[in-house]
């Protein structure tokens, strides 16, 4: 796989990600993994479209099998920087995009994901999927960690 070709990829992976965490940590959930991931990529974030099957699964199911796994620390990371806000009074969109960027900082090594590049690619995600708000926020809590880490 060519460069330009893995960091896209990457992108559409982390994408994938997001929104199975999301799915897998809301409320109502009573979704298998599986049928979590097999939702995402038949409907995803335009439910025309799907996902193409281009998207290697395992660039995207260690991130979402990693974050579930590690859910409970990667919180409690989180927490300190919320300023008056509870993870769970999150828009859980924003939640999940805050996961997978603490999980990539704290749990990949640097030499396959710089943290600064789980920052920004967080932000790309935050411009997707949520309002400017939102990426504010979610910027300025990812910088504070990465200050601190």
């Amino acid at each position: 796989m060519e460069r330009d070709d893995l960091l896209i990829n990457k992108r559409k992976a982390r994408e994938i990600s997001v929104q199975v965490i999301y799915a897998l940590t809301s409320p109502t959930n009573e979704a298998s993994l599986a049928e979590a991931i097999d939702f995402v990529l038949e409907s995803g974030h335009f439910p025309d479209e799907g996902y193409e099957n281009s998207v290697p699964e395992e660039l995207y199911v260690p991130l979402i099998k990693g974050v579930m796994a590690n859910r409970e620390t990667i919180d409690e990371l989180i927490t300190p920087y919320l300023n008056n806000w509870t993870i769970d009074r999150l828009a859980k969109i924003d939640a999940a995009i805050l996961r997978l960027a603490v999980y990539e900082m704290k749990h990949i090594d640097d030499s396959d994901v710089p943290k600064i590049v789980a920052v920004n690619e967080a932000i790309e995600l935050s411009k997707f999927f949520s309002d400017d708000k939102s990426r504010k926020f979610i910027n300025g809590v990812l910088n504070n960690i990465l200050k601190d880490a």
